[in-house]
């Protein structure tokens, strides 16, 4: 286990937003532990500048780089595989893929060529002390939930061992306890690290919020934030 897990979510895009994030997190690449939840296309203004980032994060630093799935790659995924409908690339496209499509073709490539990188790409990933994953759980084994629950969910009464999550954008990151009770999380306080519930970290930056990340260094953590550059029309 390296020393510091650095956890950030839901980019979309937000290549600026997530250097200046990882700077201020003092995020170092050649010994930190990296976890992105998902959602890195779509959206956002810098959607192919946000793969090569972190397909080049993936590549100096292997099994330290984890690149979660969210619901939005499973959604161009279902639209540019062999067996797709239109009705998935609809799907896609009422969600902004229409975007991602021409931030790649901007730069001279199809996401297509990419898709098995980002079907490598798995559902969860878990620390003996917290699991990873994009929306959320209902049982706390996430080798027992479906695909749906873990890339779509949005349930907030989850109570079982503690997990990291984006998806569902709230204004501050959010500690949930299930019992519908729940706390903000100041940037920069240090914490310790709760056994159950969920850490809710999706700060909406596409929508002209923030982008948040956590960092755990053994059994505390902290959480940062910047301001999100987005101009929304």
């Amino acid at each position: 286990m390296s020393e510091r897990i650095v956890i950030i979510t839901d980019l979309h895009g937000c290549y600026d937003e997530c250097v200046s994030l990882l700077e201020k997190l003092r995020f170092d690449k050649a010994r930190d532990t990296l976890v992105n939840l998902g959602d890195t296309i779509d959206r956002g203004p810098k959607i192919y500048e946000v793969f090569e980032f972190l397909r080049g994060l993936k590549e100096e630093m292997g099994d330290r780089c984890i690149l979660l799935r969210g619901n939005h790659e499973q959604m161009m995924l279902d639209a540019t595989g062999p067996e797709r409908t239109s009705r998935e690339k609809k799907h896609w496209y009422i969600n902004s893929g229409e975007k991602t499509v021409y931030a790649f073709i901007n730069h001279k490539h199809r996401i297509q060529e990419f898709r098995e990188w980002y079907l490598d790409m798995p559902f969860y990933w878990e620390d003996p002390r917290f699991t990873c994953v994009h929306a959320s759980l209902t049982d706390e084994d996430p080798a027992k939930n479906t695909i749906e629950t873990m890339i779509w969910g949005r349930t907030t009464e989850y109570q079982g061992k503690l997990i990291m999550t984006g998806h569902t954008p709230y204004k501050t990151a959010l500690y949930i306890k299930g019992d519908g009770s729940f706390g903000y999380l100041e940037d920069d306080h240090r914490y310790n690290l709760e056994p159950t519930g969920m850490m809710a970290l999706d700060t909406g930056c596409v929508f002209g919020n923030r982008l948040t990340g956590i960092v755990v260094e053994e059994d505390t953590f902290y959480v940062a934030s910047v301001p999100s550059t987005v101009v929304r029309s």
